[in-house]
């Protein structure tokens, strides 16, 4: 499905950019379906929804935050949920168009050992954890962290501030 909707989102690309540059057309309805295709996109590859996480995990107790995981030494953004149990945190991903998603990274919650709410890169504001045992900090990007802190603190445990 995902090579579908690129080869689409080529072939109203291609016809675009045919008809702006030979015929002297109104090309304005083409941009329309383009656009679509590509928000199509972007939701089969990247939003994760809680509903998909409660038929992974079987439960509903856990607070989620829509998010991306920074990947790759910070040049690359994996789409995704983050959820937080008692227990463990989790960061989900994609898994298939049809709505699968697989755990992509986890740790339990007592391996934490900080984190801060900040800009995570360049452009990012976000969530920077620090996990004992890994050198580098595990960082996660979206403005609602910052809103939703209270939630968060309270789904690790930790006593509000």
């Amino acid at each position: 499905m995902k090579r579908v909707v690129l080869l689409l989102i080529l072939a109203f690309f291609g016809v675009f950019v045919y008809y702006a540059a030979v015929k002297s057309t109104v090309i304005w309805p083409l941009i329309a379906p383009m656009l679509a295709l590509v928000v199509v996109y972007y939701v089969i590859t990247s939003v994760v929804t809680r509903a998909m996480i409660e038929k992974v995990r079987g439960d509903d107790s856990f607070f989620c935050q829509r998010c991306s995981m920074i990947v790759k030494e910070g040049t690359e953004l994996l789409g995704g949920s983050l959820a937080v149990t008692e227990s463990e945190v989790v960061f989900y991903a994609r898994k298939s168009e049809a709505g699968g998603v697989k755990p992509s990274w986890s740790c339990f919650t007592n391996q934490i050992e900080g984190y801060t709410i900040r800009k995570v890169d360049d452009h990012h504001l976000g969530l920077a954890l620090s996990v004992s045992g890994e050198s580098k900090e595990v960082r996660f990007t979206s403005r609602s962290f910052q809103k939703n802190e209270k939630e968060f603190r309270k789904a690790l445990g930790w006593p509000e501030e």
